[in-house]
């Protein structure tokens, strides 16, 4: 059985029109090698830094994580469940990450920004948020 209509000029025409779209729109979207090394190092220097910082907070003792922000004055804001994506959250401001990591570690960045707010020590309890030096 013959398949009507598969074989006419008008079928050849929208095929090969169609692809020539697609080629204007692969072109309009694509980036220029520049562009991607540029994407490419950014991604590199983000998980170099994430991977350095996470071999600092394996190494250390929890004594020494404990230690460190009791010396700071926040001992308050330790959990050890919350460390490591407070760590990869200051990793991401120094080093943005790629877009599609970016949401999740912009979750991260709440626990850091809970912490800066929460629990005012000392004098700095005292002076409202209106004043700033």
């Amino acid at each position: 059985m013959k398949r009507v209509g598969t074989n006419t000029r008008a079928v050849k025409a929208t095929a090969v029109a169609g692809a020539g779209d697609r080629g204007e729109q692969h072109k309009a979207t694509s980036e220029t090698q520049a562009q991607k090394v540029a994407r490419q190092q950014a991604l590199l220097a983000f998980l170099e830094a994430g991977f350095e910082d996470y071999k600092l907070y394996r190494d250390r003792e929890d004594e020494d994580e404990v230690e460190e922000y009791r010396r700071a004055g926040k001992l308050h804001t330790y959990d050890p469940d919350k460390e490591p994506k407070k760590r990869l959250a200051r990793v991401a401001k120094l080093h943005p990450p790629p877009e599609h990591m970016a949401e999740k570690i912009k979750l991260y960045t709440y626990y850091l920004e809970e912490d800066e707010d929460d629990f005012r020590i000392g004098l700095y309890s005292l002076i409202g948020d209106e004043i700033r030096v």
